[in-house]
C-alpha cells in the first residue's frame, strides 16, 4: 500500500456545469499522489461525456443508476485504495495545497484521524467572496458534532485517516447533512485538529441543501434520532441542545423562504 496515496472521492449528479473544474481541481493538486474516484449517479445531462474527457490515469469512474450521494460515496469508498480519504463535490474546487496542507497535519501527529481547514464561499462564478471559515478546534469532535459548533465543522472538508478496522459509510435513509452523520460514526475516540490555510473553493448556488427544506428538516431529525439512541455517548443536556438547534435553524430557514406556517410548526417536530 503506498502509505502517501490520497482517495478523494467525487459524487456527480447533474453537474455538467462545473464538474471539470471541480476534477481539474483534484487532479491539479501539489500532492500528486492521488486517486480520484468520480461516481457518475445516474445523471441525465453532460456529466458522462465531461468525466469522459479527462484521460488521467489517476481518475477511477464509476457509473450506477441514481441512489442518492450517499450511496455513490460508498460506492468510491469500497474501491478507495489510499490510506487518506476526503471528499470533494461536483459543482466545488480545491486550492492547489489542499490536500498537502491538511495531509501534513495528519503526518505531523500519528495520534490525528482527522485534518481540516478554512472553507472559503464563493458566488456561483467562483468570483466574490462571500465569507471565510476557519476551524478553531483541536481534539475529539464528537460532541461538538452533536451541537453543530462551527469550531470543527462546517461539511465534507476533513482529510480521514483510513483505518482498516472501522467502518466507513454514509446513512441511505438521509438525502441532506449526510456529512454530519457519516462524520459522527466515525469521531467516537478519535481526534481532529486544522490548518488555518484554504482547503475549498464553496460554490453557492441555488441547489444548496437550504433550498430543499423539508427533505432537510427530515434528515436533521433522522440525526437527532441517532444521537438520542446513544445516551451513553451523548448526554441529555447535549440531546437536548441538538433538539433546540435544529428547531431553531428550521423555523428560521422557513421563515426566510416567506413559509411562516411551516416556521412555526417546526419548533414543534422532534418531540
Amino acid at each position: 500500500m503506498n502509505e502517501r496515496l490520497v482517495s478523494i472521492i467525487m459524487a456527480a449528479y447533474n453537474a455538467e456545469a462545473y464538474i471539470e473544474q471541480a476534477m481539474a481541481s483534484a487532479l491539479g493538486q501539489s500532492h500528486t499522489e492521488i486517486e480520484l474516484i468520480v461516481v457518475n449517479d445516474g445523471s441525465t445531462d453532460g456529466t458522462a461525456e465531461r468525466i469522459g474527457r479527462c484521460t488521467d490515469p489517476r481518475l477511477k469512474v464509476i457509473d450506477q443508476s441514481n441512489q442518492g450521494i450517499g450511496m455513490a460515496r460508498n460506492a468510491a469508498l469500497q474501491v478507495a485504495r489510499g490510506s487518506y480519504i476526503c471528499f470533494l463535490d461536483a459543482d466545488d474546487v480545491m486550492p492547489p495545497y489542499s490536500v498537502a496542507v491538511r495531509l501534513q497535519v495528519l503526518l505531523n501527529d500519528p495520534g490525528l484521524s482527522f485534518a481540516d481547514g478554512t472553507v472559503i464561499h464563493y458566488d456561483a462564478q467562483l468570483e466574490r467572496v462571500l465569507k471565510v471559515h476557519t476551524p478553531a478546534f483541536t481534539g475529539e469532535p464528537l460532541q461538538l458534532l452533536a451541537r453543530f459548533d462551527p469550531a470543527c465543522f462546517f461539511g465534507n472538508t476533513w482529510l480521514i485517516r483510513w483505518d482498516p478496522s472501522w467502518t466507513y459509510r454514509f446513512e441511505r435513509a438521509i438525502s441532506h447533512v449526510e456529512d454530519l452523520l457519516f462524520y459522527l460514526t466515525i469521531a467516537d475516540g478519535r481526534r481532529y485538529s486544522f490548518t488555518p490555510e484554504p482547503v475549498l473553493h464553496y460554490r453557492v448556488t441555488g441547489s444548496s441543501s437550504m433550498s430543499r427544506l423539508e427533505g432537510l428538516e427530515r434528515s436533521y431529525h433522522f440525526v437527532h434520532r441517532w444521537i438520542t439512541a446513544r445516551p451513553t455517548l451523548f448526554d441529555r443536556a447535549t440531546r437536548r441542545k441538538n433538539l433546540y438547534l435544529i428547531r431553531r435553524m428550521m423555523s428560521g430557514a422557513y421563515w426566510h423562504a416567506g413559509r411562516p406556517v411551516q416556521a412555526l410548526l417546526a419548533w414543534t417536530r422532534g418531540r
